[in-house]
């Protein structure tokens, strides 16, 4: 699991240029990561200032002004009770009462805002202008609005103050009244200070954050910048190591390939799916190829027979190279044809080529030339291809002892929709695996060969006694285990000495020939003919219901019966004998049972000849084997 994390993180998995790509990504990313922070810091230190600016001086500079204001109010309060000219009390009167609207005035643009112009009641002199942004905290407002307040009661004050002094009425309460108007003046101001010194300590508050914030962002881009450059390096060697390691690996098999110490069973780690995985894959199959090739040899040396080879290139044509549909053909110069020896049941399957080749090999035109026939290149190359134009078929010889001894046919898909690279790829490794198994066929044929003229008659082309000999066990054990019935019968041809007296030997051995063919025809494929001396025949009826062997022979005898040989100067017909025993039915001993159908034969002869007799138990009961 932690492994494909790293991969994942690595993009070990992903085409070299897309790793490079990623790599430039995430290179920017964390670019991007730092100019984030200081971007947002900048905004977020414009914005307290901002809000220190617009907001929080604009408060504490209009708190100083009513606080002024106040205190100018109170002084025109005082000159109202010291001036005793009406003109000058009224004065003090406006002018108290003009700075407590503006008191009011700037208040209420607290709550609201607006804009603010400060100047002088007394001069006219213009201080300053400025904008205020209205209150929002609850508590703030509430404040507000109890100066406003007391404001208000300070402007009731001021005018009783001036009534009474211009009156006269209220000498003796005037000085109460005055001393109330500073006592509420006094803690207006002093509310307001502490409202002014509160907008102060904000504007603190406001520049320790924005220090604070500078300080958070500093520590975050500083980190940032070191989280990547780590991780630059970190996923730096990480991915050097993925890109180098296969390199290296490849290089060092390539060396020891060509100073042929390499160890093919030794294979590379394939540690990524990018195009170095890909390629340590390919080298992979390459090693396996070899090996398999190498190896393919020696396994097909020790094969007891060519049918065996056979076997064996078409399973790894088939399944290892994934070939769709593969035939194997075996040509027999001697007989000129060629013959289906794989798939091994041929019966049935639908051939791509017209069945004339078998029967006569040199309409072959890769038996003819002895050169691979394709029609990637070259469409309706073979007019004995039976399919489609479009068809891509691969024909290539086998070449045994010099010449063509086999033909390997691919037939892979329509044109246009078959990879033709990866089609050629996979006729190239075939070809080794032809190549490889070209010599080990000629010997084994020629073995072949060897042994059938040992095993087989050469005058009829039937097993002989000692065929007989050397694979009887065989035949019984496969009986015993099956659990079947083998039927033998034992033929000799009726007065075949006065043929040959008569007629010479030459007619002689067209009448074995003739019999042979005969029985030969009379029987199955899986059934056993043997020339078992001179003018006999043993003929072995594997896997038979008990019975049967008599119909057979019957019919036998009547083919020869039947059967004229043509000799100089017309025909002659022959006739034959026949005994018929069976195993296990009759003995559990093989050589018994075919001795029982010698006593059998001897009875038919006995009784006239050209018969067929089957062996029972009071034949033999004096005797013994």
């Amino acid at each position: 699991m932690f492994k494909k994390i790293i991969n994942l993180l690595t993009f070990t998995d992903l085409p070299v240029r897309k790793k490079f790509i990623l790599f430039s990504l995430g290179s920017l990313f964390w670019l991007a990561v730092i100019s984030a922070i200081g971007l947002i810091t900048m905004f977020d230190m414009s914005a307290k200032s901002k809000l220190m600016v617009d907001v929080i001086g604009p408060h504490e500079k209009t708190a100083n002004i009513v606080v002024r204001k106040l205190r100018g109010a109170s002084i025109s309060a005082h000159k109202i009770v010291l001036y005793k000219d009406t003109e000058r009390i009224n004065n003090n009167y406006l002018n108290g009462k003009a700075r407590l609207e503006d008191c009011r005035s700037y208040l209420k643009i607290l709550l609201t805002g607006g804009r603010i112009k400060d100047y002088s009641r007394g001069t006219g002199q213009f201080y300053n202008e400025f904008i205020v942004l209205p209150l929002y905290d609850p508590e703030k407002r509430k404040f507000v609005e109890d100066v406003i307040v007391k404001v208000s009661n300070l402007e009731e004050l001021l005018s009783e103050l001036s009534e009474k002094k211009l009156s006269g009425k209220g000498e003796g309460t005037m000085l109460e009244t005055l001393s109330e108007y500073d006592a509420l003046t006094r803690n207006t101001v002093i509310v307001m200070n502490e409202y002014a010194i509160s907008i102060g300590k904000e504007w603190g508050t406001f520049a320790n954050i924005i220090k604070s914030r500078f300080n958070i962002a500093i520590v975050l881009i500083s980190l940032a910048f070191a989280i990547a450059a780590m991780l630059s390096g970190v996923f730096g060697i990480l991915i050097s190591r993925s890109l180098s390691r296969p390199i290296k690996a490849i290089i060092g098999q390539i060396k020891a390939l060509s100073a042929g110490e390499i160890d093919l069973t030794k294979k590379l780690d394939v540690a990524s799916k990018d195009e170095l995985g890909a390629l340590s894959a390919e080298f992979n199959r390459l090693m396996d190829t070899i090996g398999h090739v190498t190896s393919f040899k020696k396994i097909i040396e020790e094969d007891e027979s060519v049918e065996d080879i056979y076997m064996r290139l078409g399973r790894i044509f088939i399944d290892d190279l994934e070939f769709d549909n593969c035939v194997i053909y075996e040509v027999s110069s001697s007989k000129n044809n060629m013959k289906i020896v794989y798939p091994p049941e041929a019966e049935g399957i639908e051939l791509h080529c017209k069945r004339d080749i078998q029967l006569d090999c040199e309409l072959c035109r890769v038996k003819r030339t002895g050169h691979i026939v394709t029609s990637a290149d070259y469409p309706n190359i073979c007019k004995y291809y039976t399919e489609s134009a479009n068809d891509i078929h691969y024909c290539i010889p086998i070449i045994v002892g010099g010449n063509v001894g086999g033909v390997v046919q691919f037939v892979c898909g329509k044109r246009g929709v078959c990879d033709i690279d990866d089609i050629k790829r996979k006729i190239s490794r075939a070809k080794q695996y032809i190549t490889e198994a070209q010599p080990v066929l000629e010997a084994k044929r020629l073995m072949k060969t060897l042994k059938e003229s040992a095993f087989k008659d050469a005058l009829t082309g039937l097993y002989n006694r000692r065929f007989l000999e050397e694979s009887f066990e065989n035949i019984v054990a496969g009986i015993l285990r099956r659990g079947t019935t083998l039927g033998l019968m034992m033929c000799d041809i009726d007065f075949f000495k006065q043929t040959n007296d008569v007629y010479g030997h030459d007619v002689g051995d067209m009448v074995l020939k003739e019999a042979a063919d005969n029985i030969r025809k009379n029987v199955r494929t899986s059934d056993l003919v043997i020339r078992f001396g001179g003018e006999e025949f043993l003929v072995l009826l594997i896997d038979t219901k008990p019975g049967d062997s008599l119909d057979v022979a019957e019919k036998i005898r009547e083919r020869i019966e039947d059967s004229k040989v043509k000799i100089a100067g017309g025909f002659i017909q022959k006739t034959i004998s026949i005994g018929v025993s069976e195993f296990p039915t009759d003995t559990q001993n093989f050589w018994e049972a075919v001795k029982y159908t010698d006593v059998a034969l001897y009875k038919a002869k006995e009784r006239g000849r050209n018969r067929v007799v089957r062996f029972s138990a009071e034949m033999w009961a004096d005797e013994k084997y």
